[in-house]
């Protein structure tokens, strides 16, 4: 089940799985509170997943350096600051990233960040 919650006021509920056709929108906030239940309840009964752990270059995962620019990434240090706390360049933190969006995959740093944690890369 998808929802989305805002502020503790207002609910939405896809009228389709894809969501794509619209939504609605609950503002009671005896049903709000019920729903926050529901997703609580739903939450604890979770099976964790396993996540990945970086292995060596060449096998689609990071390199040690890759991984520390990728933890000071999730941060949300700019890359002057990442290069400061892991003693590289800029130039070289960039080219880390670089490479971090093309094995994810993705085009932006907020992608990498999403894909790395659903990998298991970053906590």
């Amino acid at each position: 089940m998808k929802m989305k919650l805002a502020d503790q006021t207002t609910a939405m509920l896809p009228l389709t799985p894809t969501g794509t056709a619209g939504a609605l929108v609950i503002r009671p906030p005896v049903i709000i509170g019920a729903l926050r239940e529901y997703f609580e309840m739903c939450w604890e009964r979770a099976t964790p997943l396993r996540p990945q752990r970086p292995a060596a270059p060449g096998g689609g995962r990071l390199t040690p350096a890759q991984q520390a620019v990728l933890e000071l990434m999730a941060e949300g240090l700019h890359d002057d600051a990442i290069a400061r706390r892991a003693g590289l360049s800029t130039t070289t933190v960039r080219r880390h990233i670089a490479a971090i969006m093309s094995r994810l995959g993705v085009s932006s740093r907020f992608a990498a960040g999403a894909a790395a944690q659903r990998r298991g890369w970053i906590g």
